[in-house]
Protein backbone atom coordinates (compact mmCIF):
# COMPACT_ATOMS: atom_id res chain seq x y z
CA UNK A 1 0.00 0.00 0.00
CA UNK A 2 1.09 3.26 -0.78
CA UNK A 3 1.83 6.07 1.93
CA UNK A 4 -0.31 8.33 -0.23
CA UNK A 5 -3.45 5.72 0.11
CA UNK A 6 -2.84 4.78 3.68
CA UNK A 7 -3.09 8.43 5.03
CA UNK A 8 -6.40 8.59 2.62
CA UNK A 9 -7.73 5.77 3.93
CA UNK A 10 -6.95 6.81 7.44
CA UNK A 11 -8.17 10.17 7.21
CA UNK A 12 -11.76 8.92 5.47
CA UNK A 13 -12.05 6.55 8.09
CA UNK A 14 -11.75 9.44 10.87
CA UNK A 15 -14.03 11.87 8.69
CA UNK A 16 -16.61 9.05 8.63
CA UNK A 17 -16.62 8.26 12.44
CA UNK A 18 -16.06 11.59 13.74
CA UNK A 19 -19.54 12.22 14.46
CA UNK A 20 -19.70 9.02 16.76
CA UNK A 21 -17.32 9.74 19.54
CA UNK A 22 -17.44 6.62 21.70
CA UNK A 23 -15.65 5.46 25.05
CA UNK A 24 -14.53 1.64 25.15
CA UNK A 25 -13.29 -0.80 27.45
CA UNK A 26 -10.35 -2.90 26.74
CA UNK A 27 -9.51 -6.02 28.83
CA UNK A 28 -5.91 -7.36 29.12
CA UNK A 29 -4.65 -9.89 30.70
CA UNK A 30 -2.01 -8.27 33.18
CA UNK A 31 -1.34 -4.70 34.15
CA UNK A 32 1.65 -2.83 33.21
CA UNK A 33 4.34 -2.50 35.16
CA UNK A 34 5.45 0.40 34.19
CA UNK A 35 4.52 2.79 31.81
CA UNK A 36 8.16 4.52 30.50
CA UNK A 37 7.87 2.75 27.02
CA UNK A 38 11.97 2.83 27.40
CA UNK A 39 12.70 0.68 30.17
CA UNK A 40 10.30 -2.65 29.97
CA UNK A 41 9.82 -5.11 27.76
CA UNK A 42 6.45 -5.77 29.00
CA UNK A 43 3.48 -6.13 26.40
CA UNK A 44 0.90 -4.92 28.26
CA UNK A 45 2.84 -1.49 28.96
CA UNK A 46 3.53 -1.57 25.19
CA UNK A 47 -1.14 -2.07 24.99
CA UNK A 48 -1.15 1.40 26.61
CA UNK A 49 1.77 3.66 26.13
CA UNK A 50 2.12 3.14 22.90
CA UNK A 51 -1.30 5.36 22.63
CA UNK A 52 0.67 8.04 24.59
CA UNK A 53 4.08 8.00 23.08
CA UNK A 54 5.03 8.01 18.92
CA UNK A 55 7.99 7.24 17.06
CA UNK A 56 9.97 8.59 14.46
CA UNK A 57 8.58 6.60 11.61
CA UNK A 58 5.75 3.70 11.88
CA UNK A 59 4.45 0.86 10.16
CA UNK A 60 1.04 0.52 8.47
CA UNK A 61 -0.71 -2.43 9.53
CA UNK A 62 0.98 -4.23 6.77
CA UNK A 63 4.39 -3.75 7.84
CA UNK A 64 5.27 -1.09 5.34
CA UNK A 65 7.63 1.73 6.90
CA UNK A 66 5.84 5.52 6.41
CA UNK A 67 6.88 8.48 8.40
CA UNK A 68 5.35 9.87 11.74
CA UNK A 69 6.92 12.56 13.63
CA UNK A 70 9.44 12.53 10.94
CA UNK A 71 8.64 14.17 7.35
CA UNK A 72 9.86 11.31 5.71
CA UNK A 73 12.30 8.11 5.84
CA UNK A 74 15.45 8.32 7.10
CA UNK A 75 18.62 9.51 4.82
CA UNK A 76 22.15 7.72 5.19
CA UNK A 77 24.71 10.33 4.86
CA UNK A 78 27.66 9.06 5.60
CA UNK A 79 28.66 4.99 6.44
CA UNK A 80 28.14 5.18 10.00
CA UNK A 81 25.49 8.63 9.95
CA UNK A 82 21.69 8.79 9.42
CA UNK A 83 20.03 12.28 9.40
CA UNK A 84 16.29 12.46 10.65
CA UNK A 85 14.18 15.93 9.66
CA UNK A 86 11.43 16.19 12.09
CA UNK A 87 7.59 17.79 11.25
CA UNK A 88 7.70 21.30 12.51
CA UNK A 89 5.89 22.61 15.89
CA UNK A 90 5.34 19.19 17.30
CA UNK A 91 4.53 19.31 21.24
CA UNK A 92 4.65 16.98 24.00
CA UNK A 93 0.98 16.99 25.90
CA UNK A 94 2.22 19.29 28.33
CA UNK A 95 2.97 21.99 25.77
CA UNK A 96 7.04 21.30 25.68
CA UNK A 97 8.65 21.16 22.25
CA UNK A 98 9.04 18.39 20.83
CA UNK A 99 11.91 19.22 18.69
CA UNK A 100 15.69 17.92 17.28
CA UNK A 101 17.13 18.24 20.77
CA UNK A 102 13.94 15.58 22.67
CA UNK A 103 14.30 13.00 19.91
CA UNK A 104 18.55 13.07 20.47
CA UNK A 105 17.54 12.88 24.11
CA UNK A 106 15.14 10.21 23.50
CA UNK A 107 17.63 7.97 21.44
CA UNK A 108 20.81 8.74 23.84
CA UNK A 109 18.24 7.61 26.46
CA UNK A 110 17.69 4.46 25.66
CA UNK A 111 21.34 3.08 24.14
CA UNK A 112 22.41 4.70 27.76
CA UNK A 113 23.75 1.58 29.45
CA UNK A 114 22.56 3.09 32.66
CA UNK A 115 19.14 3.09 31.62
CA UNK A 116 19.46 -0.54 31.90
CA UNK A 117 16.64 -0.73 28.80
CA UNK A 118 15.03 -4.70 28.60
CA UNK A 119 14.72 -3.15 24.87
CA UNK A 120 18.44 -3.11 24.37
CA UNK A 121 18.25 -5.41 21.78
CA UNK A 122 16.28 -3.48 19.50
CA UNK A 123 18.72 -1.08 19.65
CA UNK A 124 22.58 -2.66 19.45
CA UNK A 125 23.32 -0.72 16.43
CA UNK A 126 22.47 3.16 17.25
CA UNK A 127 25.42 4.64 18.74
CA UNK A 128 24.17 8.32 19.80
CA UNK A 129 22.47 11.24 18.52
CA UNK A 130 22.82 15.19 18.21
CA UNK A 131 20.24 17.52 17.28
CA UNK A 132 21.81 19.37 14.23
CA UNK A 133 19.59 22.12 13.75
CA UNK A 134 15.36 22.40 15.52
CA UNK A 135 14.28 19.99 12.87
CA UNK A 136 17.23 17.37 12.32
CA UNK A 137 18.49 14.68 14.27
CA UNK A 138 22.46 13.26 13.28
CA UNK A 139 22.14 8.98 14.18
CA UNK A 140 25.21 8.00 14.85
CA UNK A 141 25.54 4.03 14.38
CA UNK A 142 27.82 0.77 14.62
CA UNK A 143 28.55 0.42 11.17
CA UNK A 144 26.33 0.94 8.21
CA UNK A 145 23.01 -0.59 9.90
CA UNK A 146 20.98 -1.37 7.75
CA UNK A 147 18.03 -2.34 10.03
CA UNK A 148 17.88 1.79 11.59
CA UNK A 149 14.61 2.78 9.74
CA UNK A 150 13.21 -0.34 11.34
CA UNK A 151 14.96 0.60 14.68
CA UNK A 152 13.32 4.15 14.64
CA UNK A 153 9.84 2.63 13.95
CA UNK A 154 10.12 1.09 17.72
CA UNK A 155 12.11 3.55 19.40
CA UNK A 156 9.68 6.03 21.37
CA UNK A 157 10.16 9.91 22.21
CA UNK A 158 9.29 10.66 25.48
CA UNK A 159 9.65 13.84 27.66
CA UNK A 160 12.99 15.06 28.10
CA UNK A 161 11.72 16.26 31.24
CA UNK A 162 10.09 13.63 32.89
CA UNK A 163 12.36 11.55 31.63
CA UNK A 164 15.12 13.52 34.09
CA UNK A 165 13.04 13.81 36.79
CA UNK A 166 11.60 10.20 37.16
CA UNK A 167 7.91 10.43 37.01
CA UNK A 168 7.66 9.22 33.66
CA UNK A 169 6.96 5.45 34.60
CA UNK A 170 3.59 7.13 36.54
CA UNK A 171 2.93 10.39 35.21
CA UNK A 172 3.64 9.79 31.10
CA UNK A 173 4.15 12.26 28.72
CA UNK A 174 4.37 11.82 25.40
CA UNK A 175 2.92 13.29 21.81
CA UNK A 176 0.89 10.63 20.97
CA UNK A 177 -3.37 10.81 20.47
CA UNK A 178 -4.44 9.85 23.79
CA UNK A 179 -3.38 11.01 27.56
CA UNK A 180 -3.43 9.64 30.80
CA UNK A 181 -6.08 10.37 32.94
CA UNK A 182 -6.26 7.99 35.72
CA UNK A 183 -4.44 4.61 36.68
CA UNK A 184 -6.07 3.19 39.90
CA UNK A 185 -3.10 0.53 40.45
CA UNK A 186 -4.65 -2.45 40.39
CA UNK A 187 -7.99 -1.69 39.12
CA UNK A 188 -7.82 0.38 36.07
CA UNK A 189 -5.76 2.80 33.79
CA UNK A 190 -7.88 5.78 31.43
CA UNK A 191 -6.91 7.40 28.21
CA UNK A 192 -8.73 10.25 27.17
CA UNK A 193 -7.98 11.83 23.61
CA UNK A 194 -5.35 14.46 23.22
CA UNK A 195 -7.12 17.75 22.47
CA UNK A 196 -3.86 19.25 21.45
CA UNK A 197 -2.76 15.87 19.13
CA UNK A 198 -0.79 17.03 16.32
CA UNK A 199 -2.76 14.69 13.50
CA UNK A 200 -6.33 14.78 14.69
CA UNK A 201 -7.60 13.34 11.21
CA UNK A 202 -5.57 10.04 12.42
CA UNK A 203 -7.70 9.37 14.99
CA UNK A 204 -10.69 7.76 15.22
CA UNK A 205 -13.73 7.63 16.79
CA UNK A 206 -13.06 6.42 20.40
CA UNK A 207 -12.88 9.83 22.89
CA UNK A 208 -11.80 7.26 25.88
CA UNK A 209 -10.22 4.35 26.66
CA UNK A 210 -10.53 2.03 30.09
CA UNK A 211 -8.08 -0.64 30.60
CA UNK A 212 -8.58 -3.27 33.21
CA UNK A 213 -6.83 -6.35 34.23
CA UNK A 214 -8.61 -9.79 33.73
CA UNK A 215 -6.01 -12.93 34.27
CA UNK A 216 -8.32 -15.45 33.94
CA UNK A 217 -9.18 -16.08 29.67
CA UNK A 218 -12.93 -16.81 31.14
CA UNK A 219 -13.72 -13.72 32.96
CA UNK A 220 -12.83 -11.74 30.08
CA UNK A 221 -14.69 -13.64 27.92
CA UNK A 222 -17.61 -13.37 30.27
CA UNK A 223 -16.96 -9.97 30.62
CA UNK A 224 -17.00 -9.75 26.79
CA UNK A 225 -20.29 -11.60 26.37
CA UNK A 226 -22.36 -9.55 28.95
CA UNK A 227 -20.93 -6.09 27.67
CA UNK A 228 -19.03 -5.16 29.84
CA UNK A 229 -15.36 -5.01 27.60
CA UNK A 230 -15.46 -4.65 24.24
CA UNK A 231 -11.96 -6.09 23.60
CA UNK A 232 -10.13 -8.85 25.22
CA UNK A 233 -6.90 -10.13 24.59
CA UNK A 234 -5.25 -13.91 24.52
CA UNK A 235 -9.12 -15.39 23.71
CA UNK A 236 -8.89 -19.17 23.85
CA UNK A 237 -9.00 -20.76 20.14
CA UNK A 238 -11.74 -22.80 21.39
CA UNK A 239 -13.79 -19.97 22.48
CA UNK A 240 -13.66 -18.00 19.54
CA UNK A 241 -17.25 -18.64 18.49
CA UNK A 242 -18.63 -17.62 21.37
CA UNK A 243 -17.70 -14.28 20.63
CA UNK A 244 -18.96 -11.68 18.18
CA UNK A 245 -15.87 -11.02 16.31
CA UNK A 246 -12.31 -13.02 16.85
CA UNK A 247 -9.57 -11.40 14.84
CA UNK A 248 -5.76 -13.11 14.77
CA UNK A 249 -2.59 -12.66 12.74
CA UNK A 250 -0.10 -15.46 12.96
CA UNK A 251 3.61 -14.89 13.51
CA UNK A 252 3.53 -12.34 16.16
CA UNK A 253 4.35 -14.36 18.81
CA UNK A 254 6.44 -17.66 19.02
CA UNK A 255 6.43 -19.34 22.24
CA UNK A 256 9.94 -21.07 23.25
CA UNK A 257 12.03 -22.23 25.67
CA UNK A 258 15.23 -20.44 26.86
CA UNK A 259 17.51 -23.89 27.61
CA UNK A 260 20.50 -22.57 30.09
CA UNK A 261 23.61 -23.53 28.16
CA UNK A 262 26.36 -22.61 30.80
CA UNK A 263 25.06 -24.18 33.83
CA UNK A 264 23.10 -27.22 34.83
CA UNK A 265 22.10 -30.45 32.84
CA UNK A 266 21.82 -28.19 29.80
CA UNK A 267 25.35 -27.76 29.38
CA UNK A 268 25.57 -30.61 27.35
CA UNK A 269 24.12 -30.24 24.06
CA UNK A 270 22.98 -33.73 24.15
CA UNK A 271 20.34 -32.90 26.60
CA UNK A 272 19.84 -29.67 25.21
CA UNK A 273 18.82 -31.66 22.15
CA UNK A 274 16.53 -34.24 23.70
CA UNK A 275 14.54 -31.73 25.34
CA UNK A 276 13.68 -30.32 21.89
CA UNK A 277 13.21 -34.12 20.25
CA UNK A 278 10.93 -35.02 23.44
CA UNK A 279 8.02 -32.20 22.39
CA UNK A 280 5.27 -32.70 19.74
CA UNK A 281 4.88 -29.69 18.35
CA UNK A 282 2.40 -31.00 15.69
CA UNK A 283 0.33 -31.92 18.93
CA UNK A 284 0.50 -28.79 20.45
CA UNK A 285 -0.30 -26.94 17.49
CA UNK A 286 -3.44 -28.60 16.96
CA UNK A 287 -4.98 -29.83 20.04
CA UNK A 288 -3.73 -26.84 22.45
CA UNK A 289 -3.67 -24.37 19.80
CA UNK A 290 -6.67 -25.54 17.98
CA UNK A 291 -4.77 -24.75 14.61
CA UNK A 292 -4.07 -21.33 15.62
CA UNK A 293 -0.34 -22.08 15.22
CA UNK A 294 2.20 -23.99 13.03
CA UNK A 295 5.06 -26.00 13.85
CA UNK A 296 8.85 -23.54 14.60
CA UNK A 297 11.33 -24.13 11.56
CA UNK A 298 13.72 -24.35 14.28
CA UNK A 299 14.28 -20.82 14.72
CA UNK A 300 12.87 -18.12 16.85
CA UNK A 301 11.64 -16.02 13.62
CA UNK A 302 8.71 -16.07 11.94
CA UNK A 303 7.89 -16.03 7.82
CA UNK A 304 8.04 -12.05 6.89
CA UNK A 305 10.93 -11.21 9.12
CA UNK A 306 14.42 -10.50 7.43
CA UNK A 307 16.40 -13.44 8.45
CA UNK A 308 13.82 -16.09 8.11
CA UNK A 309 15.05 -19.37 6.33
CA UNK A 310 12.75 -21.56 5.93
CA UNK A 311 14.99 -24.32 4.81
CA UNK A 312 16.13 -25.16 8.42
CA UNK A 313 13.89 -27.73 9.85
CA UNK A 314 12.08 -28.41 13.31
CA UNK A 315 13.62 -31.36 15.41
CA UNK A 316 11.31 -33.77 14.96
CA UNK A 317 9.09 -35.79 17.78
CA UNK A 318 11.03 -38.64 18.49
CA UNK A 319 10.67 -39.24 22.33
CA UNK A 320 12.92 -42.87 21.37
CA UNK A 321 15.59 -40.34 20.36
CA UNK A 322 15.31 -38.08 23.71
CA UNK A 323 15.32 -40.49 26.09
CA UNK A 324 18.74 -41.83 24.22
CA UNK A 325 20.13 -38.67 24.63
CA UNK A 326 19.41 -37.97 28.24
CA UNK A 327 20.74 -41.67 28.90
CA UNK A 328 23.91 -40.81 27.08
CA UNK A 329 24.36 -37.79 28.93
CA UNK A 330 24.39 -39.22 31.61
CA UNK A 331 21.44 -36.92 33.18
CA UNK A 332 18.19 -39.64 32.80
CA UNK A 333 15.99 -39.79 36.09
CA UNK A 334 17.82 -36.39 37.05
CA UNK A 335 16.04 -32.97 37.98
CA UNK A 336 15.15 -29.71 35.58
CA UNK A 337 13.91 -26.67 36.79
CA UNK A 338 11.41 -24.98 34.14
CA UNK A 339 10.01 -21.16 34.73
CA UNK A 340 6.85 -20.08 33.49
CA UNK A 341 4.39 -17.20 33.17
CA UNK A 342 0.60 -17.18 33.49
CA UNK A 343 -2.03 -14.72 31.99
CA UNK A 344 1.14 -12.86 29.82
CA UNK A 345 -0.02 -15.17 26.53
CA UNK A 346 -2.43 -17.16 25.24
CA UNK A 347 -2.04 -20.66 26.89
CA UNK A 348 1.46 -19.55 28.34
CA UNK A 349 0.95 -21.31 31.74
CA UNK A 350 -0.86 -24.86 29.57
CA UNK A 351 2.23 -24.68 27.12
CA UNK A 352 4.98 -25.02 30.01
CA UNK A 353 2.59 -27.92 32.08
CA UNK A 354 2.74 -29.89 28.85
CA UNK A 355 6.35 -29.49 28.27
CA UNK A 356 7.29 -30.66 31.42
CA UNK A 357 4.87 -33.33 30.79
CA UNK A 358 6.94 -34.54 27.81
CA UNK A 359 9.98 -34.00 29.36
CA UNK A 360 9.29 -36.70 32.59
CA UNK A 361 8.13 -38.92 29.72
CA UNK A 362 11.43 -38.89 27.78
CA UNK A 363 13.14 -39.33 31.59
CA UNK A 364 13.45 -36.26 33.77
CA UNK A 365 11.88 -35.21 37.02
CA UNK A 366 10.44 -31.30 36.56
CA UNK A 367 10.81 -29.09 39.44
CA UNK A 368 7.80 -26.80 37.50
CA UNK A 369 7.11 -23.20 38.83
CA UNK A 370 4.70 -21.08 37.44
CA UNK A 371 4.14 -16.81 38.69
CA UNK A 372 1.93 -14.78 38.16
CA UNK A 373 2.87 -12.22 35.06
CA UNK A 374 4.40 -9.65 37.47
CA UNK A 375 5.96 -11.93 39.90
CA UNK A 376 7.80 -13.51 36.60
CA UNK A 377 8.99 -10.13 35.44
CA UNK A 378 10.08 -9.57 38.93
CA UNK A 379 11.92 -12.95 38.67
CA UNK A 380 14.13 -12.57 35.63
CA UNK A 381 14.28 -9.03 35.69
CA UNK A 382 15.99 -9.14 39.20
CA UNK A 383 17.48 -12.50 38.63
CA UNK A 384 15.75 -14.15 41.07
CA UNK A 385 15.46 -17.46 39.06
CA UNK A 386 17.75 -20.34 39.52
CA UNK A 387 20.97 -19.90 37.13
CA UNK A 388 20.81 -22.91 35.94
CA UNK A 389 16.71 -23.15 35.13
CA UNK A 390 14.98 -23.00 32.26
CA UNK A 391 12.73 -20.59 31.10
CA UNK A 392 9.04 -20.91 29.16
CA UNK A 393 8.50 -17.35 27.29
CA UNK A 394 7.03 -16.31 23.94
CA UNK A 395 9.00 -13.80 21.45
CA UNK A 396 7.74 -10.41 19.15
CA UNK A 397 9.97 -9.10 16.85
CA UNK A 398 8.02 -6.05 16.05
CA UNK A 399 11.32 -4.63 14.06
CA UNK A 400 10.94 -7.66 11.60
CA UNK A 401 14.51 -7.76 11.73
CA UNK A 402 16.28 -10.69 12.45
CA UNK A 403 19.12 -8.89 14.51
CA UNK A 404 16.68 -7.57 17.09
CA UNK A 405 15.73 -11.89 17.87
CA UNK A 406 19.28 -12.86 17.84
CA UNK A 407 21.29 -10.58 19.57
CA UNK A 408 18.49 -11.13 22.53
CA UNK A 409 18.29 -14.51 22.52
CA UNK A 410 21.13 -16.00 20.45
CA UNK A 411 24.09 -13.91 21.31
CA UNK A 412 26.53 -14.45 24.27
CA UNK A 413 25.24 -11.63 26.74
CA UNK A 414 22.52 -11.06 25.16
CA UNK A 415 19.24 -10.00 27.53
CA UNK A 416 17.69 -13.90 27.41
CA UNK A 417 20.90 -15.36 25.60
CA UNK A 418 22.50 -18.15 28.13
CA UNK A 419 25.78 -19.45 26.37
CA UNK A 420 29.06 -18.33 24.89
CA UNK A 421 28.96 -19.34 21.24
CA UNK A 422 31.41 -16.70 20.29
CA UNK A 423 31.73 -17.90 16.51
CA UNK A 424 27.64 -17.48 16.72
CA UNK A 425 27.79 -13.80 18.55
CA UNK A 426 30.65 -13.30 15.51
CA UNK A 427 28.28 -13.97 12.84
CA UNK A 428 25.30 -11.73 14.61
CA UNK A 429 27.47 -8.50 14.98
CA UNK A 430 29.09 -8.78 11.52
CA UNK A 431 25.20 -9.26 9.95
CA UNK A 432 24.18 -6.22 12.13
CA UNK A 433 26.84 -4.10 10.02
CA UNK A 434 26.31 -6.01 6.65
CA UNK A 435 24.57 -3.64 4.35
CA UNK A 436 24.38 -5.81 1.49
CA UNK A 437 21.12 -7.87 2.02
CA UNK A 438 22.23 -11.20 0.60
CA UNK A 439 25.31 -11.17 2.26
CA UNK A 440 23.55 -10.22 5.36
CA UNK A 441 20.75 -12.99 4.84
CA UNK A 442 23.51 -15.70 4.30
CA UNK A 443 25.59 -14.37 7.89
CA UNK A 444 21.48 -14.81 9.84
CA UNK A 445 21.29 -18.41 7.85
CA UNK A 446 24.47 -19.63 9.04
CA UNK A 447 23.85 -18.33 12.95
CA UNK A 448 20.54 -19.89 12.87
CA UNK A 449 21.45 -23.43 11.94
CA UNK A 450 23.99 -22.83 14.41
CA UNK A 451 21.61 -21.97 17.30
CA UNK A 452 19.39 -24.58 15.65
CA UNK A 453 22.20 -27.17 16.26
CA UNK A 454 23.62 -26.16 19.36
CA UNK A 455 19.61 -26.18 20.24
CA UNK A 456 19.67 -23.56 22.59
CA UNK A 457 16.40 -23.07 22.62
CA UNK A 458 13.41 -25.35 22.63
CA UNK A 459 12.20 -24.02 19.25
CA UNK A 460 8.07 -24.77 19.48
CA UNK A 461 5.71 -22.69 17.30
CA UNK A 462 4.49 -19.98 15.23
CA UNK A 463 1.69 -18.30 17.36
CA UNK A 464 -0.56 -15.39 17.33
CA UNK A 465 -2.89 -13.55 19.50
CA UNK A 466 -6.94 -13.67 19.36
CA UNK A 467 -8.57 -10.84 20.34
CA UNK A 468 -12.26 -10.85 20.61
CA UNK A 469 -14.48 -8.03 20.04
CA UNK A 470 -17.66 -6.73 20.61
CA UNK A 471 -20.34 -5.89 18.12
CA UNK A 472 -20.11 -2.02 18.18
CA UNK A 473 -15.83 -2.82 17.79
CA UNK A 474 -14.02 -3.20 14.22
CA UNK A 475 -10.64 -3.57 14.29
CA UNK A 476 -7.91 -5.17 11.93
CA UNK A 477 -4.84 -6.64 13.67
CA UNK A 478 -1.15 -5.37 13.02
CA UNK A 479 1.94 -7.41 11.70
CA UNK A 480 3.82 -5.48 15.09
CA UNK A 481 1.12 -6.78 17.34
CA UNK A 482 0.43 -3.17 18.65
CA UNK A 483 -3.30 -2.15 19.63
CA UNK A 484 -3.37 1.50 18.71
CA UNK A 485 -6.85 3.20 19.93
CA UNK A 486 -6.56 5.56 17.15
CA UNK A 487 -7.39 2.65 14.73
CA UNK A 488 -10.56 1.28 16.92
CA UNK A 489 -13.58 2.04 15.28
CA UNK A 490 -16.82 2.19 17.20
CA UNK A 491 -19.81 1.34 14.50
CA UNK A 492 -22.96 1.48 16.21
Amino acid sequence: MSLKRYLGLVLSASVFTAAHAADITLALGTEPSTLDPQTAQDGSERAVSRNIFETLLTRTPKGELVPQLATALPRQTGADTWEVTLRPNLKFSDGQALDAAAVAASINRIVDPKTASRQRPFFLGIKRAEAVDAVTVRVHTNGADPALPARLSWLTIVSPSAAADGSLGQKPVGSGPYVLTEWAKGNRIVLSRNPNYWNPSAVGNVDRATYRFVAEPGTRLSGLRAGDFDFITNVLPEDTKRVAKAVTLQGTDLPFVSLNALKGLTRDVRVRQALNYAVDKESLAKDLYGGYATVSHGQLLAPGWFGYDASIQPYPYDPARATELLKAAGVYGKTIDLYAPSGRWLKDKELAETIAAYWEAAGLKVNFRVLAWAEYLEAINKNRVPTEAQISSSHSNQLLDADRTLSAYYAEGGVAAANDNAELKGLIDEARQEADPVKRQALYSKALKLGRDEAYLVFLLEGGEIFGLSKRIDFSPRVDGLIPVKDIRVIE
